[in-house]
């Protein structure tokens, strides 16, 4: 043993130094007495140990108790940390071209055209809005982009000019076609956290005809609105969306069509009698081409359709004094159809 070397008193008191065993007197100062107090435990070495292990554990908490950041740290762990960033990324840039997509600025065309062509064309907007401005992240304003527009709030509302309020009927003024070109279906505010939606009721009326009320939107899921002829805007290209809009001829009120159709009744007793004298003497005309021969001339003194004429038909045929007075005047006329 080193005779420099200090022992616990305890334990050299069961050791014999080399010195002892040699018989050599012992050197107290050599031996440490184990019964004497210690120093401190809390020293700076173990406070350091001590705050980092606690900060350790700490860190473990937050890490564990959030699923983004134990994502994160399980992917550093197995070494896959870039790849995982990565798919971040992607997840992120997905989520923005969603939002883009749902709060694209969406612009229809089209041209109304219509008889008769003096007619009054009242085009309302209807402006709704979509609020997903206190989303957090996001995530939640995806979400929010996603819910539907909440129809029973109250519009802004305003009303569009166009020729047809504009005409001097005194002076037979028409209008030809009324073109709605860029007319907005959809637009965003700046951040994309807020959506406005546009539907438009377009009202054609005249004088002596019964009116008609066309509704047009984007939204084919939105709650049924009444009394009107219900178009959607169809995207027919990038960018492009038109709404099937296939005129609108409007229908006589009967005192209105009263001289056409007494018109129409006089060319078809000209045509019964002409039928009946080429079947008499042995041609085969089929009802068909009766039913042709009637279409043609109704269209010509201004009946669409057979429903329509129908309808008029029924309406006139109410007033008794008129249809006995109509069946004189119709056989009357006969006699004279060569």
């Amino acid at each position: 043993m080193d005779p420099n070397t200090k022992m616990p008193r305890d334990v050299h008191e069961l050791l014999l130094s080399a010195d002892e065993e040699e018989g050599k007197a012992r050197d107290d100062d050599q031996v440490e007495d184990a019964r004497q107090p210690r120093g401190p435990f809390f020293t700076t070495p173990v406070i350091v140990t001590c705050v980092v292990a606690a900060l350790t554990a700490i860190g473990l908490i937050i890490i564990y108790s959030s699923p983004i950041l134990s994502e994160q740290f399980s992917a550093m762990l197995s070494g896959e940390l870039g790849k995982y960033k990565e798919q971040l990324r992607k997840v992120r840039e997905d989520k923005i071209r969603d939002i883009e997509n749902l709060t694209s600025n969406k612009y229809g065309s089209l041209a109304l055209f219509y008889s008769p062509r003096d007619s009054k064309v009242t085009i309302s907007e209807s402006k709704y809005k979509l609020d997903c401005a206190k989303t957090a992240d996001e995530d939640a304003q995806l979400a929010c982009l996603r819910d539907r527009i909440d129809y029973a709030q109250a519009p802004e509302r305003r009303e569009i000019d166009n020729p047809s309020l504009h005409l001097d009927r005194a002076k037979k003024e028409v209008v030809e076609q009324i073109p709605l070109n860029d007319i907005p279906i959809q637009e965003a505010s700046e951040d994309r956290k807020q959506i406005f939606r546009y539907e438009y009721t377009i009202k054609i009326d005249a004088d002596g005809y019964y009116p008609r009320t066309f509704f047009i939107t984007g939204d084919k899921e939105r709650p049924q609105v009444r009394d009107v002829e219900l178009l959607f805007w169809e995207q027919k290209g990038p960018g492009v969306f038109m709404a099937d809009f296939r005129g609108a001829d409007l229908m006589p009120k009967p005192e209105t069509a009263k001289e056409n159709y007494k018109k129409a009744r006089f060319d078809m007793a000209c045509i019964d009698k002409e039928v009946d004298a080429k079947r008499k003497a042995g041609k085969n005309i089929s009802e068909d081409t009766v039913q042709g021969l009637y279409l043609e001339l109704i269209n010509r003194h201004g009946f669409k359709t057979f429903d329509e004429w129908s309808r008029i038909e029924s309406a006139l045929r109410a007033d008794a004094a008129f249809a006995t007075q109509l069946e004189k005047e119709i056989n009357a006329h006969q006699a004279t159809c060569r």
